[in-house]
């Protein structure tokens, strides 16, 4: 048994071993230049680097296309034609008017990867997605930026469904949230429903946010209103003409005089005013 120390082998003396003594030097000479390569050959970036792996599996269908978004040191490939079908800023952006009309690559700083993610896949046919509390709002404002109607109107849709699913459980702050968003990018439905829930909050419960003087006056003045209307409604609803009084009229039509004064007209179901007031009166 040799019991030497062994002595660390060079590459070349390495690879002569393992090619074999008698190969050709050239065969040691490419082998060594393989490795060589794989050894300073950089690693290729990963284009989806800054993702999560779900997210990585959202952002598949747009690795391999003809133009692609650049966020930082990731990108995401599409086709430009799907977003001028569907913008008319990526239509002008991809116009060869402008700059970016003969690039293959557009950088979209200070946007997030993991929104423009969603964003796309939103536009993109074939997708089923559907819009979540957490995202929702990011989507509402790169649809209104990219002005994508289609796409604002059925976030509009899924915002107003969450409103009057919700309604009173909302709490003053967020519906004050809401409306200003609503008022931001002009969505009337949506704030329609919002002020229909401020509505039918305590007076000092929806003011004492400083974020209620942000509201438009003419917002502020559709919430009173609003509310005015409705507590109205509920107090007519509860009045109702008094038996006593109708009597008193019968009697007098039929030839039957009175010197007495008439009873009164109507008569209110207190029980009822208060019963009907209460989705009125949430401090939340």
């Amino acid at each position: 048994m040799d019991l030497r120390p062994r002595m660390k082998l060079s590459n070349t003396e390495s690879m002569t071993t393992l090619v074999g003594e008698n190969a050709p030097r050239s065969a040691v000479t490419a082998s060594l230049n393989s490795e060589d390569k794989k050894e300073h050959t950089p690693q290729q970036e990963d284009p989806l680097e800054e993702l999560t792996s779900h997210e990585r599996y959202l952002a598949s269908p747009f690795t391999k296309q003809n133009v692609a978004l650049v966020f930082g040191n990731s990108k995401l490939y599409v086709q430009k034609e799907l977003l001028i079908a569907v913008s008319p800023v990526f239509k002008a952006m991809f116009s060869s008017s402008i700059l970016e009309g003969s690039k293959e690559e557009i950088p979209l700083p200070g946007k997030q990867l993991s929104h423009f993610v969603l964003f796309l896949r939103y536009l993109a046919p074939g997708f089923d997605d559907e819009f979540s509390g957490d995202t929702v709002h990011d989507m509402l404002s790169l649809a209104d930026e990219y002005q994508t109607d289609d796409l604002k109107k059925r976030i509009e849709k899924f915002l107003v469904k969450g409103a009057l699913t919700k309604s009173d459980s909302i709490t003053s702050e967020q519906i004050i949230i809401d409306i200003l968003e609503a008022e931001m990018f002009k969505l009337s439905d949506y704030l329609n429903a919002s002020i229909a829930v401020a509505s039918r909050k305590k007076f000092n419960s929806l003011t004492k946010s400083p974020k209620f003087e942000e509201i438009s006056l003419t917002t502020q003045r559709r919430i009173s209103f609003k509310r005015w209307e409705d507590i109205d409604e509920i107090f007519n609803k509860a009045v109702k003409v008094s038996h006593r009084f109708k009597q008193y009229y019968e009697d007098i039509h039929i030839g039957f005089g009175f010197r007495s004064a008439p009873p009164e007209q109507y008569e209110i179901d207190i029980k009822d005013v208060g019963e009907h007031l209460k989705p009125y009166m949430k401090e939340n």
